[in-house]
């Protein structure tokens, strides 16, 4: 191996060891002030959607969610949040709950995708070219759907992404919704960079900087699961208040984690070969986000015990691995998903952390 070449290995190591610190970090930090407005117990009503990050696993979230909704369980959706992919998953199922678009449409959309639909790898480097995403989501969000602002989305949507300042330790957390439930929420800006901000996977895809921000500071944001929103469930607690009542119901929606480590392939779809130098050290950046989710998930219960009985989990479980950056086999994700999801029931948020307890035993 040339000098250069190891002196290159070493900067994509180093940057990639940071992220996952970083992401440990912000995944195992409970922080938070915000506490659930207790409500009239008796006049709650509704429900509401959360969605977790997905990357190129997004079909299984999709295939979750219709399922749920050919069960009838989607009949009075008040509120949904998401965050990187489940962000794009809450605009869509905005539109497929409004009647803009079909599930069948949806799914078409998401099998005739592949990874230069999303980015374009010129210098073996990252972050990648994010250009081909935005361009996706302007074609579908704006053109077809008509969703040019964030206050354009017919439901009570947030999306959440981050600010990661100096030396990534500090960080704020902004939920941008498409009603004006926090101080922050600007129902005027683009829903376009507010989708790309929230899936900027941070080291693998660009920053993203937001046009005429006015209520945010005007800096670069990234995906929003690498801060206290790895579950988005603080903007629902903002929601309950604005509105002054509580959710009858809640579906916390997640996709697959492995825990095989499997970086070095990622890289590899991100044009980056380590010659499998991550896959050997058992980094498995699953594992990582694991237990960031099972952690926020224990934080919500903590922030929000009146809503722990009202709350189910949906977690697919099959054998099957599939990559976070490689986008070309969306169908056979989504018709796996699906199939486990018409066997499987979402399980009630105290006994999902129950058997995460049971399985780090």
């Amino acid at each position: 191996m040339s000098f250069q070449l190891t002196r290159a290995m070493k900067s994509i190591a180093s940057a990639l060891v940071a992220l996952f610190i970083l992401t440990g970090i912000c995944a195992f930090r409970t922080g938070g002030n915000n506490k659930a407005s207790d409500g009239n117990q008796n006049c709650r009503s509704g429900v509401a959607v959360i969605m977790t990050g997905a990357a190129a696993r997004i079909p299984q979230e999709a295939a979750l969610l219709e399922e749920l909704d050919n069960r009838g369980l989607f009949k009075d959706v008040v509120f949904i949040s998401g965050v990187s992919s489940g962000a794009l998953n809450s605009v869509m199922l905005n539109a497929v709950l409004s009647g803009k678009l079909s599930w069948e449409k949806y799914r078409n959309i998401l099998f005739g995708l592949k990874n230069s639909d999303i980015f374009t790898q010129g210098q073996k480097k990252i972050p990648v070219n994010s250009a081909p995403e935005r361009e996706l989501f302007r074609r579908i969000v704006e053109d077809s759907l008509g969703y040019e602002t964030i206050g354009d989305l017919p439901f009570t949507t947030a999306i959440s992404f981050t600010h990661l300042q100096e030396l990534g330790v500090k960080k704020n957390v902004y939920r941008m919704c498409s009603r004006k439930i926090n101080p922050e929420s600007d129902t005027t800006l683009s829903l376009v960079d507010i989708m790309m901000a929230s899936s900027a996977f941070p080291v693998a895809f660009p920053p993203v900087r937001i046009k005429n921000a006015r209520t945010i500071p005007d800096v670069e944001y990234v995906d929003g699961g690498v801060g206290e929103d790895h579950v988005p469930y603080h903007a629902l607690l903002q929601f309950e208040e604005f509105r002054g009542k509580g959710v009858d119901t809640v579906y916390i929606i997640s996709r697959k984690c492995d825990s095989i480590p499997e970086v070095s392939e990622e890289l590899m779809n991100l044009g980056i070969n380590d010659r499998g130098i991550f896959d050997r050290l058992g980094i498995s950046l699953d594992e990582i986000l694991k237990k960031g989710i099972i952690k926020r998930l224990k934080a919500y219960a903590n922030e929000a015990p009146e809503l722990v009985s009202r709350t189910f989990v949906w977690m697919p479980d099959f054998k099957a691995d599939f990559l976070m950056f490689d986008f070309s086999n969306l169908q056979e994700q989504y018709e796996m998903t699906s199939q486990w999801a018409r066997i499987n029931e979402p399980v009630p948020l105290a006994d999902f952390i129950r058997a995460e307890k049971k399985k780090e035993r």
